[in-house]
């Protein structure tokens, strides 16, 4: 041996470059970033903004933990992806108060009319009785002596109507 032959005990790695640690790293660096954040849009992003401050900071950085920079950078930069998409969820999603639909007034004023409608094709003493039964809030015994009839004719009038008005939902079905 003549002495200018190296043995691998003495070999030094060269430092790592700017250039070198994107060439061997990137890619594992965004497949990080990916599994974290489960987007691959975002972890190129988050890698690229990693390597741009790393090379940003180069000469303050030691060369040998510029790899170990480089990940945290990365992992930090994924953990705050995903901090600010869940604040983007939940700024998104308000709570909306039960409120009536735009159209319920137009809805109910649609079924009022076909009530009344249902209710004006009953003969008079079934629309009289309705009325005074369970518009007027009247007992049986009231509704029978505002109208001059019986108990009984009041209750067999008031099933009747409530017959024909059921059958008439049907129908709207």
């Amino acid at each position: 041996m003549d002495g200018t032959e190296v043995t691998a005990d003495a070999r030094v790695a060269d430092p790592p470059t700017p250039a070198s640690l994107h060439a061997e790293h990137y890619r594992d660096l965004v497949r990080m970033a990916a599994l974290i954040t489960d987007s691959r849009t975002a972890a190129e992003d988050i890698v690229q903004d990693a390597f741009a401050e790393v090379f940003a900071r180069w000469s303050t950085i030691e060369p040998d933990r510029a790899l170990h920079y480089l990940r945290r950078t990365v992992a930090n930069g994924a953990k705050s992806a995903l901090r600010r998409r869940r604040a983007d969820r939940r700024r998104l999603y308000v709570p909306v108060p039960d409120v009536a639909p735009a159209d319920d007034a137009a809805l109910r004023a649609v079924g009022h009319q076909a009530l009344l409608t249902a209710i004006g094709g009953l003969p008079a003493r079934q629309r009289e009785v309705l009325v005074l039964r369970y518009f007027s809030g009247l007992s049986i015994a009231e509704t029978a002596a505002a109208l001059g009839i019986r108990p009984s004719a009041v209750s067999t009038s008031a099933h009747r109507a409530m017959r024909t008005l059921a059958a008439f939902e049907e129908e709207l079905r």
